[in-house]
């Protein structure tokens, strides 16, 4: 097929920057680089000086024999592999300039050789090196092209290698901010009790899962199809929009909060409502681009017993199983005389199991050790 004698010039950079992303930034660069010039091999070479695995080739018009010659190169002690790492970063080198003969006698140089027509000449370039590991592209063609390729090579590999090292910089900070929002995602639902988090518009960038157990019942909170959190309760609902307003617009209040009764008229849950501080940053995820201040939804259901394993008490404060049921049954809100006729067993004998989880929990009062163990399940608690 007939070669134009210049790439075409069609702008490299949007296919790689979408790549940096939501792809495959190494192959996408292949791809274009490809595409740019045809009829040549393409190569993308990662090394790594501590790491066996860290070492890899991918490559585009080359023969299926590349990556085992690649593998046995890299054992070579003067050889292509090698002399890479003597190219500065950002220079473009030529095939005359990686160690000469040493670079055109090793096993990849065989396996270019043996192609039709052979690929004989290369342009490379070294676009990022850290620490012991380097990344580079490389461009193999025939001898017969190189008059045509050399220059074309040299400004064609310089501007894709700035925009692909800055592709890669993009695509880690992606990748740490995917990281920190599940993280996120997973600290909030280590929480106890159900929390959502709004925008300044009501509407919910995310929740827990004890949040979306609540929501998914139709228990106490609401989320319209247009994303706004609201109250299943129609005068609580009109409560939390002016408690939410009222937060939203004011200088100094951070935390808002209101009741929300049972139909019986027994008090149920509080509904905390806090003004977080800071703004997120900009990335992936359902806080991408909130620039205003965020807001968090806190549901506490009063009627609801802390719970505590005995598996945790024996391996926190040495309880016995007695012991412990003792403590999880006083931190559910039973009195020692219910204990007594539950067990069978006399209220002396509690008084006396209470005295030892209270001096294996350094406890001094009944109450402080109520506390302790509410604190414990606090942090221990189940999702």
């Amino acid at each position: 097929m007939p070669f134009p004698s210049r790439p075409r010039t069609s702008d490299e950079s949007v296919p790689l920057f979408a790549a940096a992303f939501e792809d495959d930034i190494f192959q996408s660069a292949l791809n274009v680089i490809s595409a740019a010039f045809p009829g040549t091999a393409v190569l993308i070479v990662g090394q790594d000086s501590r790491r066996l695995a860290g070492n890899f080739l991918l490559h585009e018009g080359g023969s299926a024999e590349l990556t085992r010659a690649f593998q046995a190169e890299l054992g070579r002690s003067e050889g292509w592999a090698q002399h890479q790492w003597t190219m500065d970063v950002g220079q473009v080198y030529q095939d005359r300039d990686l160690g000469g003969s040493d670079a055109s006698a090793g096993h990849m140089a065989r396996a270019f050789a043996a192609a039709s027509p052979a690929l004989e000449c290369f342009a490379g370039i070294v676009f990022c090196r850290s620490g012991s590991r380097q990344f580079a592209i490389e461009v193999r063609y025939p001898r017969h092209r190189e008059a045509e390729l050399r220059q074309p090579l040299r400004d064609y590999l310089h501007r894709i290698a700035a925009q692909l090292e800055l592709a890669v910089r993009v695509a880690r900070l992606r990748d740490q901010v995917s990281e920190a929002e599940q993280l996120a995602s997973n600290l909030l639902d280590l929480m106890p009790f159900p929390v959502v988090l709004l925008n300044g518009a009501q509407r919910v960038l995310r929740m827990n899962s004890r949040a979306q157990s609540m929501i998914r019942v139709g228990m106490v909170l609401g989320v319209g199809p247009d994303g706004i959190l609201h109250m299943t309760d129609p005068g609580a609902g009109l409560e939390f929009v002016d408690q939410f307003a009222a937060l939203r617009d004011s200088l100094s209040q951070r935390v808002a909060i209101m009741t929300v009764p049972h139909h019986s008229g027994e008090l149920r849950e509080i509904l905390t409502l806090v003004r977080l501080k800071g703004a997120p940053l900009v990335g992936q995820g359902p806080l991408a681009g909130e620039t205003g201040p965020l807001f968090a939804v806190v549901c506490e259901n009063l009627s609801m017993p802390m719970e505590l394993s005995q598996d945790i008490l024996w391996r926190v404060f040495g309880l016995s199983a007695k012991e412990a049921d003792l403590a999880v049954s006083l931190l559910a809100g039973e009195s020692i005389g219910d204990l007594a006729v539950r067990r069978k067993v006399s209220k002396e004998t509690l008084r006396n199991q209470l005295a030892a989880v209270m001096r294996k929990t350094d406890t001094a009062r009944q109450q402080e050790l109520i506390a302790l163990l509410t604190r414990l399940a606090t942090v221990h608690a189940t999702v």
